[in-house]
């Protein structure tokens, strides 16, 4: 009856462990997922918001007006 109670619960916690690395090495390479995704995002945000600040020199009216003045003279 010992023997038997020892059994099951080496072997409750052998499969307990190898599930614990299991969802350790899934949820590593979620986040490696989800670092590479932000990284894209990250970079994404950059170029948006430098597109916004050229889109908004460009099109101030007084900007313009000193290009075409340069460009007269």
């Amino acid at each position: 009856m010992f023997k038997i109670k020892i059994f099951t619960s080496i072997t409750i916690f052998l499969f307990l462990l190898i599930c614990i690395s299991i969802i350790k090495k899934e949820t590593r390479e979620i986040e490696k997922k989800i670092f590479n995704i932000s990284k894209i995002i990250n970079q994404k945000n950059k170029d948006l918001n430098e597109a916004q600040l050229d889109f908004s020199y460009l099109t101030s009216p007084s900007i313009l007006e000193k290009k075409i003045y340069h460009l007269d003279n």
